[in-house]
C-alpha cells in the first residue's frame, strides 16, 4: 500500500488550482470562441466561404480539412480505447495510469470528430436530414454509425472503470463538493468489489471493446466499399487495416503525448516512469511504421486500377505535384519514429524530446489524411480542370477550436474526476 502522503500527491491535480491551469483555460476558451465564430460564418453566409467548391467542371474539391480532421479525430478515439482496453485485459498493471488516460480521451476524440461531420455540411438542418433519410449507401454514413457505437460503448467503459475511484476519492473528501450530486448520480447502485481474482464487468467491457475494432477500423467499410475506387485511398480494401493502423498509432501517440504533460505538471515521474514512456514510444514507433506501409500499399494499389483517374493520380503522388505532400507526411512520422527507437535502444530518455516528437507525429498524421483526401479529389475522372485547394481560415478555426475543446475537456477532468487511477497506483507501490 501506498503511503498517505503518496496519496495526496496523487490527488494533487484535483486541488491544486494555479494561475497557469486557469490561462490555459482562457486560452482554450478563446479557441472554441473563434470556432463558434466560424461555424456561425458559414451558417449565415454560405458555405462558399470556406473556399470548397464542385468536383468537375467548377475545379473545385469538396472535401478539405475538415474530413482531414474527422479521420484524425476518429483515429485518434478508435486508438486510445483501444489501448486502454489491452493494457485491462491482459492485466498489464504498469500502464494503468496510461489506459486511465485512453479512456478519458475517446469520448472528446469522438466528439470532436462528428463536429467536423456537422462543419463539413455547414447546416445543422442537413445533419437532421442525414440522420432521418440516411445515406447508407456512403462511407461516411456507415464510419459514424460505427464510430457513434464504439463511442457509446466507451462512455460505458469509461463509466464503469472511474466508478471504484470516483467512490474512494468522494467519501475521502477530495472531490468537489459543489459536483456532488453528478458524483452521487454516477455512484448510484455502486458497491465496493470484494478482493477477488474473478473478471469484472469493466474486464467484459474492455473485451467487447477489443471485439468491436476490428469492425470499425478495417472491417465493414472497407470490404463494402474498398472495390469502388472512388478516390486513391479507396481503392481495394488494404485501406482498412491503415485505418487501423493509423489508429493505433494516434492513439498511442495522443497517450504518450497527455502523459509526458501530466508527469511534467504534476511531478508524477514514478507513475509515468522513464522506462515505461520508452517502452510505450517504441510501440508507438512501431505502429506508425505500420501505418506508413499501409499508405504505400494504398497508392500502390491505385496504379493499376481499372479506369485511368487513379493510375494517374498515384503516378502524381510519387513524381508529381501531390509527391511535395506525400513526403512533408513521410518525415514528420518517420523522424519521431526514429528517435522514438534510437532513445529505447540507447537507454536514455529526454521527457521534452518524447513529447514534442510525439506531437510532431500526431501533426503528420493529421497532414498524411487531409492530403490524401483532398489529393484524390483535385483530379477527376474524366476531362475536366484540376481542382485547387487550400485550407480557408474556417476550416483552422474549427481545428483548433476542436483542439481546445478535447483539451478543455481534459483540464476539467483533471480538476473533476481522477486522472490517474488511484487504486492501480496504490497496490503497485
Amino acid at each position: 500500500m501506498s503511503t498517505p502522503s503518496a496519496r495526496t500527491r496523487l490527488t494533487e491535480p484535483l486541488e491544486d488550482t494555479g494561475r497557469l491551469y486557469y490561462a490555459m483555460v482562457g486560452f482554450a476558451v478563446v479557441l472554441v470562441l473563434g470556432m463558434v465564430y466560424s461555424f456561425v460564418t458559414v451558417l449565415t453566409e454560405g458555405h462558399a466561404v470556406t473556399g470548397l467548391d464542385n468536383w468537375g467542371t467548377d475545379a473545385g474539391v469538396p472535401w478539405g480539412l475538415d474530413i482531414g480532421a474527422f479521420t484524425w479525430w476518429a483515429l485518434m478515439g478508435v486508438g486510445a480505447i483501444a489501448l486502454s482496453a489491452i493494457v485491462r485485459v491482459f492485466g498489464m498493471d504498469e500502464y494503468e495510469p496510461y489506459a486511465r488516460i485512453g479512456e478519458l480521451v475517446t469520448p472528446l476524440a469522438f466528439m470532436a470528430s462528428f463536429l467536423h461531420i456537422v462543419f463539413d455540411l455547414g447546416q445543422p438542418f442537413r445533419v437532421l436530414n442525414t440522420l432521418l433519410y440516411l445515406p447508407l449507401e456512403s462511407p461516411i454514413a456507415w464510419d459514424v454509425i460505427l464510430l457513434a457505437g464504439l463511442g457509446l460503448l466507451s462512455i460505458a467503459y469509461l463509466l464503469v472503470s472511474i466508478r471504484r475511484d470516483l467512490h474512494e476519492l468522494y467519501h475521502d473528501g477530495v472531490l468537489p463538493s459543489v459536483l456532488s450530486p453528478v458524483y452521487e448520480a454516477l455512484l448510484i447502485g455502486y458497491e465496493a468489489p470484494a478482493d477477488s481474482e474473478g473478471r469484472g464487468l469493466r474486464w467484459w467491457l474492455a473485451a467487447g471493446v477489443l471485439t468491436f475494432i476490428p469492425v470499425v477500423g478495417g472491417g465493414l467499410v472497407p470490404f463494402v466499399w474498398g472495390p469502388f475506387g472512388v478516390n486513391i485511398n479507396w481503392f481495394g480494401a488494404i485501406q482498412g487495416p491503415t485505418f487501423l493502423a493509423g489508429s493505433m498509432t494516434v492513439g498511442a501517440a495522443t497517450l504518450l503525448f497527455v502523459a509526458g504533460i501530466l508527469r511534467f505538471a504534476y511531478d508524477l515521474d514514478d507513475v509515468f516512469t522513464d522506462e515505461t514512456l520508452r517502452t510505450f514510444g517504441v510501440f508507438t514507433g512501431a505502429f506508425a511504421f505500420t501505418y506508413m506501409l499501409g499508405v504505400f500499399y494504398e497508392i500502390q494499389t491505385g496504379t493499376f486500377a481499372a479506369d485511368m483517374a487513379d493510375p494517374n493520380v498515384s503516378t502524381l503522388v510519387f513524381q508529381g505535384p501531390l509527391a511535395p505532400l506525400l513526403w512533408l507526411a513521410v518525415a514528420a512520422v518517420v523522424l519521431p519514429t526514429v528517435y522514438l527507437v534510437v532513445q529505447q535502444a540507447l537507454g536514455r530518455f529526454s521527457l521534452l524530446g518524447t513529447v514534442a516528437f510525439a506531437g510532431v507525429m500526431l501533426v503528420g498524421v493529421l497532414h498524411q489524411e487531409t492530403w490524401l483526401t483532398v489529393g484524390g479529389l483535385m483530379y477527376p475522372d474524366l476531362l475536366y480542370p484540376v481542382g485547387a485547394y487550400t485550407p480557408s481560415i474556417y476550416e483552422w478555426l474549427n481545428l483548433m477550436g476542436t483542439t481546445a475543446l478535447v483539451a478543455l475537456g481534459l483540464l476539467v477532468f483533471a480538476k473533476t474526476l481522477p486522472v490517474v487511477a488511484t487504486n492501480g497506483v496504490e497496490s503497485s507501490q
